[in-house]
């Protein structure tokens, strides 16, 4: 089953947001999702040796669907081959959601960073055998239901995950423990279930879902916004998006079957889903530069407010000696004699020595009396 939570690695610097003034990005915050599948395995595949067999389990969104495929390193990357009849149980894509027309395999590395290996299409109902490269040599596998092909982080609806293999002499992959996660940045989907358009080739119904969902993204979604140089190019790539979907649209109405349908319509799905990774922080720093600037003017409100609070409680001040420097050229100051000892308090103010002379004199009578008796 998958479950997932939401980390904002990036929101805690926009945790303070209520007193900026400036506009505030239009994004979802960076999430990890955890595939909670007791089986679910990480391998390592050994530099350069033989493949080996791996399978794919499928979740409980695709209790029956299964994958099996091999695995071997070779110079440079490390080569997934999926044989014909090696997808299984899979169904297509939009019975998960109206958003889902898709879906793409990804390897994703140990520290959850995961990397699209590509698209997993139908002929009909029958899902086409692939064969793809991963430059991860260390990796786990999923499968997950996407709006089109070229997206640059998953969605949450993980379909199938790489089950534990077998210990066997031919088996060349490594078991390396850890939990199955991965990141992204993408709001979750529209899970109602969605009805196949009969008829529109599944490359122009993506094209039209990638124009539409980054058009609703970050800065895209503004309307007359003042952009900055890195938002301008956000939004020529949407535009190049726009302009190859309507070519595509003019060469479906003019002939179904045209090649041209297919070829503007990727082309256009791959540059809106780069114009929405730009938008969403998932590529570039254009996330991070909005949030700087936006942290800038928060610290500008604080310190504004420190200051009228301030101006309604005074601190006490409290006096400092300043001490002047002498010019060289200067005498040296004569030093102040130190003060006198205090005087004395005169006698009268002293009883005890009274007591001490009247008992003197006191004495001296006695003497004199006993020495005239």
């Amino acid at each position: 089953m998958v479950r997932w939570r939401e980390v904002c690695a990036l929101l805690a610097l926009a945790a303070p947001c209520a007193f900026a003034q400036t506009r505030a990005p239009q994004t979802v915050q960076l999430r990890v999702i955890e595939v909670d599948e007791p089986d679910g395995q990480i391998l390592s595949y050994r530099h350069l040796a033989g493949s080996t067999d791996v399978r794919m389990r499928g979740t409980p969104l695709a209790p029956k669907a299964e994958i099996r495929l091999k695995i071997g390193s070779r110079p440079g990357f490390v080569e997934l081959d999926i044989n014909r009849g090696g997808i299984t149980g899979l169904s297509p894509a939009h019975r998960l959601g109206k958003d889902f027309l898709t879906y793409v395999l990804w390897a994703v590395s140990v520290d959850g960073k995961a990397s699209n290996l590509g698209e997993i299409t139908f002929e009909g109902e029958r899902p086409v055998p692939v064969n793809l490269t991963t430059p991860y040599q260390t990796f786990w596998l999923m499968v997950t239901a996407e709006p089109n092909y070229a997206v640059v982080d998953p969605s949450t609806h993980v379909v199938l995950y790489s089950a534990k293999q077998a210990s066997t002499d031919e088996n060349h992959a490594l078991p390396i423990s850890g939990e199955l996660f991965y990141f992204t940045h993408y709001a979750p989907y529209e899970t109602a279930p969605g009805n196949g358009a009969g008829g529109v080739p599944n490359q122009l119904l993506q094209a039209r879902k990638a124009v539409e969902l980054a058009s609703k993204s970050g800065v895209l979604a503004e309307e007359n916004p003042r952009l900055k140089e890195e938002e301008a190019y956000t939004y020529e790539a949407l535009r190049q998006a726009e302009a190859f979907l309507a070519q595509s649209e003019a060469a479906y109405k003019k002939n179904p079957r045209d090649q041209a349908v297919v070829q503007f319509a990727r082309t256009s799905a791959q540059s809106a889903e780069n114009a929405r990774a730009l938008a969403m922080g998932a590529v570039g720093d254009l996330l991070v530069r909005q949030l700087e600037s936006e942290l800038a003017d928060v610290r500008g409100q604080l310190a504004k407010l420190k200051s009228a609070k301030s101006d309604v409680v005074k601190p006490v001040e409290v006096p400092v000696a300043v001490e002047t420097p002498v010019p060289a050229s200067a005498p040296a100051p004569v030093p102040e004699p130190p003060p006198a000892p205090p005087a004395a308090p005169p006698l009268v103010k002293q009883p005890a020595l009274w007591f001490a002379v009247a008992g003197w004199a006191v004495a001296v009578v006695l003497l004199f009396r006993r020495r005239s008796i």
